[in-house]
């Protein structure tokens, strides 16, 4: 595939298959190089009448250049007629979490809908895009200025009604934490890479901050402040200090820990130390 039409657009599909067609319409208005529409469905008898009017759409040649590739959602116990337990919201997330890597890997821009589809799918769809996504890649909602339920659900807009789609907002990982979701094919494999990968990174800037910021009676002061939560009185008990002695140091402490996070001019807490601290002391 020519590299300018290289994205690839990725939509959950419910009964509403309009819901699929007017967010590729409007991102082909936006001038987005789609060469292929990705429709991820259930099986259930509900679903049938969309999902038949989208094969007839692209079939008949209604988005010429794109092809058209239509997923089930698929468990152990092969395709899943609706998504009503925690083992079918699970192959949900395998089949989209699946369809996301295999376009990141081909290093094809995405376009994820959320606007059609149960909102489990929705919330699933984001939890994979997390862990997927790089710079390029934008999930997609539509807000309706109609009811699709009742009367004739067009695939199109009618000249002069107005779409909607509005980026949403995907706090990604970071590129090299993508990276290690991309390496395995099980998104809660992924999940727990991704968590032990955080608390790795949380633990080893708590070390940095511990050790080369603090003098050595500091850090024996904000270590046992985070393994114990005692107040500045049990503190000082504990070190054999006077309490004001405790407050000077925690004081100079929370200064230097608003320059270590970059956070000039916002007030360092007893709270926000504990819990920047505690990876590294539970390490």
């Amino acid at each position: 595939m020519p590299k300018r039409y290289n994205h690839i657009f990725i939509a959950t599909l419910s009964t509403e298959p309009q819901g699929v067609t007017r967010v590729l319409d409007w991102l082909l208005e936006q001038g987005y190089p789609i060469g292929e529409a990705v429709v991820i469905h259930t099986s259930g008898e509900v679903i049938r009448p969309a999902l038949a009017r989208l094969e007839a759409e692209f079939a008949a040649g209604g988005y010429p250049g794109i092809r058209g590739r239509f997923v089930p959602v698929t468990g152990e116990n092969g395709p899943v007629a609706d998504i009503r337990s925690r083992e079918e919201a699970g192959a949900f997330l395998q089949t989209v979490y699946g369809e996301l890597r295999q376009a990141r890997r081909a290093q094809r821009p995405i376009h994820l809908s959320i606007t059609s589809g149960r909102k489990t799918m929705a919330v699933f769809s984001v939890v994979a895009a997390q862990l997927l996504f790089g710079r390029d890649d934008r999930v997609w909602h539509m807000l309706s200025t109609e009811r699709f339920t009742g009367g004739e659900k067009r695939l199109h807009a009618a000249p002069g009604e107005r779409v909607e789609v509005v980026a949403v907002p995907v706090l990604r990982w970071a590129d090299a934490a993508t990276a290690v979701a991309l390496e395995t094919s099980d998104p809660w494999q992924a999940l727990e890479r991704q968590e032990a990968l955080a608390q790795g990174n949380e633990a080893r800037r708590a070390r940095e901050f511990l050790q080369r910021w603090l003098t050595k009676r500091e850090r024996e002061l904000v270590t046992l402040l985070a393994q114990t939560g005692l107040d500045n009185a049990g503190l000082a008990r504990a070190l054999g200090k006077r309490e004001q002695t405790v407050a000077n140091q925690l004081t100079a402490v929370y200064r230097k820990f608003e320059e270590w996070q970059g956070a000039a001019g916002v007030a360092g807490t007893r709270g926000a130390l504990v819990a920047a601290l505690r990876p590294y002391v539970e390490e």
